[in-house]
Formats: C-alpha cells, structure tokens, sequence
C-alpha cells in the first residue's frame, strides 16, 4: 500500500515538474518573441523615418544648390559647392563611423534586447 502511495506521490512529482518545465519553457518562447518584435518594430519605424528624412534632405540639397547656383551666377558651381559639403561631411563620418554610429548602434540594440520586466 505505501508502495503505491510512494508510486503516486512521484508521478504527481514528476508531473509537476513537466508541467513546470513546460511554463518555463513557454515563458522563455514568449519573452524571446516579445523582444524580437520590439527590435523589429524599432527597426521598421527607424527605416520609414530615415526614408522620409532623405527625402527632405534631397530637396532641400536641389533646392539649396539651385539658391547658391543664383547666388553665384552659374547653377553648376552650386550643386558642385553642395557635393564638396556632402563629401566633407562623408569623409568626417568615414573617420568618426566606430564612434558616432557602431557603438551607438550596438548599445541601443542591446539596450532593446535586454529589456527587463522591471523597465516596463
């Protein structure tokens, strides 16, 4: 009789543990999904924003280099003085890239990913 009562006191052990094991495992499968789709939504909003910002950056470089084209009397020398700013300005981000863009990029991808329960 106590064999039996041994017996079915460890299988309801060993089916608590499964049953414990298995939320853990769907906890971990939740999180991981809900971190994925915040870096993934970040990313997302991050492009639309870039794309429309370029977009303004274009027309206000057209429109800046036909004003100083005016300005100095031949259009050409002002969409050449704003490709010379462009490549300046491309040249100081090329030597500044590892400092202004990766580590910054790197830390706020950590940041997104390791999102404690405490922060939200």
């Amino acid at each position: 009789m106590q064999e039996a009562k041994k017996k079915s006191e460890l299988e309801n052990l060993t089916e608590n543990v499964k049953d414990y094991l298995e939320a853990r495992y769907d906890l971990a499968v939740l999180n991981m999904q809900d971190r994925v789709s915040d870096v993934t939504s970040s990313v997302a909003a991050s492009l639309i924003i870039i794309s429309f910002s370029l977009l303004a950056l274009l027309f206000i470089s057209v429109g800046g280099a036909l004003w100083l084209g005016a300005v100095l009397g031949n259009v050409f020398i002002g969409f050449f003085c704003i490709a010379g700013f462009y490549m300046l300005l491309a040249l100081l981000v090329f030597y500044n890239q590892e400092r202004w863009i990766k580590l910054p990029m790197i830390n706020l991808l950590l940041k997104k990913i390791n999102i404690n329960e405490k922060d939200q």
